[in-house]
């Protein structure tokens, strides 16, 4: 046993090394061999990173580092948007050391960095490697760009909408307030085929391309409807209902957003078929953009309308 650890603390006997993760939008880190104790005269830092559009929040679950005060001797340190968000050391649930305990870390940007370090020892009493390290789960959020509270150098800047802003997981698109024209949009490009659909009619159908069968990727569509100022729209799905979903993360692939005067009316996907939706608003818009891969037929919707009071608001703007 002797013979091993001493063999485990030569191999881990170097400073300074980088382990970058394979972009991800969810993960796990650990500290070198856990569970089992972790090796002496080590240090690594590990670089999470998120796709564009989303920002990294990290959680420890089980922590066991030798504790010191000031976390001098072995320690994990927090880094994200060139910033230390802690540096820590003991057991969760003790007073010893700093443990992070149950605090969630979010970057602003796409990375956030982990170093872990230990001193010539990992022992308790003279119990060699009594320590065992940590588990750390992380997953990507998404970033509102339509936010302005974000100041990170590594974020994407600050959307230019002269009028509705509407933030997705992964991005933005902008929008004009009902009766305006969007005439040069600075948000996301969106494809061709599927970009600016205007419905004006009372009532219509719209269905993602091709339904039912499966949809084209890497599609960002923009369909908006505006009907007169007096009548409210009711949505209702049809079946089939199929776009790209994950057990464990909301919508991460394809989604599909509803919006009724800037408000975010739900974020679809899966099998399942959203309830009806009564919007009420004359003004609906519909984001629907998917990713590089994926064989789901896609959605079609009916939207009728009937009368109701709406307050009037002021038309023939260009945004």
């Amino acid at each position: 046993m002797w013979l091993f650890f001493l063999l485990v603390s030569a191999l881990f006997c170097r400073a300074g090394v980088s382990t970058p993760i394979p972009q991800k939008l969810f993960g796990e880190v650990t500290s070198p061999l856990y569970p089992k104790p972790y090796p002496n005269n080590f240090e690594t830092t590990t670089v999470i990173t998120v796709p564009k559009g989303y920002r990294v929040k990290l959680v420890f679950w089980h922590f066991d580092v030798e504790p010191s005060e000031g976390c001098f001797y072995d320690y994990v340190k927090v880094s994200a948007d060139k910033k230390d968000l802690g540096r820590f050391c003991g057991q969760l649930g003790s007073a010893l050391g700093n443990p992070p305990g149950k605090k969630e870390f979010l970057s602003q940007g796409t990375k956030m960095l982990l170093t872990f370090h230990t001193d010539f020892s990992n022992e308790e009493n003279g119990t060699i490697m009594f320590y065992k390290g940590f588990l750390a789960y992380y997953h990507a959020v998404d970033l509102d760009e339509c936010a302005s509270q974000h100041n990170s150098a590594e974020e994407v800047s600050q959307p230019q909408c002269q009028h509705l802003c509407h933030n997705y997981i992964g991005g933005y698109f902008c929008s004009c307030h009902p009766g305006s024209t969007l005439v040069t949009p600075s948000g996301a490009d969106l494809t061709a085929e599927c970009s600016s659909g205007l419905y004006t009619e009372p009532s219509g159908y719209i269905s993602s391309l091709e339904y039912p069968r499966p949809y084209p990727p890497e599609l960002r569509c923009n369909y908006s409807i505006r009907v007169e100022r007096g009548l409210t729209l009711h949505i209702k799905f049809l079946e089939p209902f199929e776009i790209d979903d994950h057990q464990q993360v909301h919508c991460p692939y394809d989604q599909l957003q509803i919006y009724a005067n800037g408000k975010n009316l739900g974020e679809f996907c899966g099998s399942q078929r959203p309830p009806d939706l009564d919007t009420s608003s004359n003004a609906v818009d519909l984001l629907f953009f998917t990713d590089e891969s994926g064989d789901s037929r896609g959605w079609k919707l009916h939207y009728t309308t009937d009368s109701k009071y709406l307050p009037v608001e002021s038309l023939g703007n260009v945004c």
